[in-house]
C-alpha cells in the first residue's frame, strides 16, 4: 500500500493537470445536444485571424441591432438574440460554417449556443465575457 504522502501527491498532481487543460481558456461548456468551446480573446482572435479568410467562418454577434451599430468586432454580422424571430434567424444560417459567437458579457450568447446546437449547428465558438472582455484585452472594434 502507498504511503499516505504519495497518495496525496497522486491526487494533486492529478489536479494540477486536469487544470492544466482545463483553464487556459478553451473550457468546453455543454450546450443543448452537445458542447461548444470557450475562447478568450486572445484565442477568438487568433481565430477569427486563422479562418475568416476562408469564406467558412462567420463572426456572430448576437447584441441588439442598437448595441451592434454603436461598436463591435470587425466582420461581424448581427442577429438579436432578443428577438422573437432568433430562432428562425439562426435556421436559415448555413450549418456547415464554423460560428464564434458573442454578445456584451456572455450570457445571451451563451443562450443563442443552446439554440444553435438545437439546430443542428456543429462548429461553434463562444467569446467568454463577450466584447466588454474583447475591449479589456485591448482588441480594436468599429463603429
Amino acid at each position: 500500500m502507498p504511503e499516505p504522502k504519495k497518495v496525496v501527491a497522486m491526487v494533486w498532481t492529478g489536479v494540477a493537470v486536469a487544470a492544466f487543460l482545463l483553464l487556459p481558456g478553451r473550457l468546453r461548456a455543454e450546450g443543448a445536444g452537445g458542447s461548444y468551446t470557450n475562447l478568450s480573446p486572445a484565442q477568438a482572435r487568433e481565430l477569427i485571424g486563422k479562418d475568416a479568410a476562408g469564406g467558412n467562418f462567420v463572426l456572430l454577434d448576437v447584441r441588439t441591432p442598437k448595441e451592434f451599430e454603436e461598436e463591435r468586432i470587425q466582420g461581424a454580422v448581427e442577429v438579436d438574440f432578443l428577438s422573437k424571430s432568433f430562432r428562425e434567424d439562426v435556421a436559415r444560417l448555413d450549418r456547415g460554417k464554423t460560428y464564434l459567437v458573442y454578445c456584451r458579457t456572455g450570457s445571451r450568447s451563451n443562450g443563442a449556443l443552446k439554440v444553435m446546437k438545437e439546430e443542428g449547428f456543429g462548429k461553434l465558438y463562444h467569446l467568454s465575457g463577450g466584447i466588454t472582455k474583447w475591449k479589456e484585452a485591448g482588441l480594436p472594434t468599429v463603429k
